[in-house]
């Protein structure tokens, strides 16, 4: 069984990380709808939301390695609350989206992105080489404050 994911809640994404929408210097915008990326993708479930938009990050950097080759790597600005709430940076190279990608078998384009054997695994990776702070308030916003710059 594999873990689904709202196309609809990625339309912004969408439009935002095509390779043509790239600023200058290989950064692309990650621009979610949701306040809180804490939350899990559904209920009983503990994969965050967090979790599935750094899986979304990584493949589409793959995927944009492969049509451009002679990049080296895609820096993410990532913002939550239609861009009213800045995450970080993500520097990603392609080496590093190839060899997560096919580690986690990360894929957006067949209507899920983290297969669902290999969730705790990736949520563990996750939270080692991206970690999220904890807000103080289970129910409340992440502080954009507490958010280090992941450059």
């Amino acid at each position: 069984m594999m873990m689904g994911f709202s196309v609809l809640g990625l339309l912004l994404l969408s439009l935002q990380a095509a390779p043509d929408a790239l600023q200058p210097n290989n950064v692309a915008d990650f621009v979610v709808f949701e306040t809180d990326v804490t939350e899990p993708v559904a209920e009983g479930e503990s994969l965050r939301l967090y979790d599935v938009h750094v899986a979304i990050m990584y493949d589409r950097t793959q995927r944009w390695c492969e049509q451009e080759e002679f990049r080296e790597q895609l820096t993410w600005t990532y913002s939550a609350d239609g861009g009213n709430l800045a995450l970080g940076e993500f520097a990603i190279s392609c080496r590093q989206a190839r060899r997560i990608s096919r580690r986690y078998r990360l894929d957006s384009q067949l209507e899920f992105i983290v297969p669902e054997r290999r969730q705790d695994r990736w949520q563990q990776f996750v939270d080692e080489s991206h970690p999220l702070p904890e807000s103080d308030a289970s129910d409340s916003p992440i502080d954009p404050d507490s958010i280090p710059n992941r450059k």
